[in-house]
């Protein structure tokens, strides 16, 4: 969901891509359920929500509904971004923690873009505020992804 939006973030803010809607939902789905369900996850690793996909599609499903509800149809937006930014902020502490650094610098190149953008910082023509945006968020996922992959639901196979 995380790297669809930023996707098509970038895609939009370089003006390929004309539609903001498939952008906007996700991005609300983004901020409103998946950055929360990657925050449990990363509490709560052994939890049935981080290693049973139906409890995680449960979760992502009850927050997406809840996100569409207040941030879509009720046009409060600043409920996904101070989600989603709580949800990084909550990551980060857990991170620092543990002391796990390169999934530190994944998310604080999350936060560091997510801030960027808030603070519209144009350095260069060819980058948009939105860019930092999607390539924090991007860059940020890759490091903070599991260095093994890890599919609970084959092990039980």
């Amino acid at each position: 969901v995380l790297g669809i939006a930023a996707l098509l973030g970038a895609l939009k803010f370089s003006g390929l891509y004309p539609l903001d809607t498939w952008h906007r939902l996700l991005g609300i789905l983004g901020g409103s359920a998946a950055l929360p369900l990657l925050a449990v996850c990363v509490k709560w690793p052994q939890s049935a929500v981080a290693t049973e996909r139906q409890f995680a599609l449960i979760f992502l499903g009850a927050a997406a509904l809840l996100g569409f509800a207040i941030a879509g149809l009720g046009k409060l937006r600043v409920y996904d971004q101070v989600l989603g930014a709580l949800s990084m902020l909550a990551m980060l502490w857990l991170l620092i923690q543990l002391g796990n650094l390169r999934r530190i610098a994944g998310i604080a190149l999350m936060l560091a873009g997510s801030v960027l953008f808030v603070a519209k910082l144009k350095v260069a023509p060819w980058l948009q505020p939105g860019d930092f945006l999607h390539l924090g968020m991007a860059l940020g996922l890759l490091l903070l992804a599991p260095t093994t992959p890890h599919t609970p639901d084959a092990q039980r196979t």
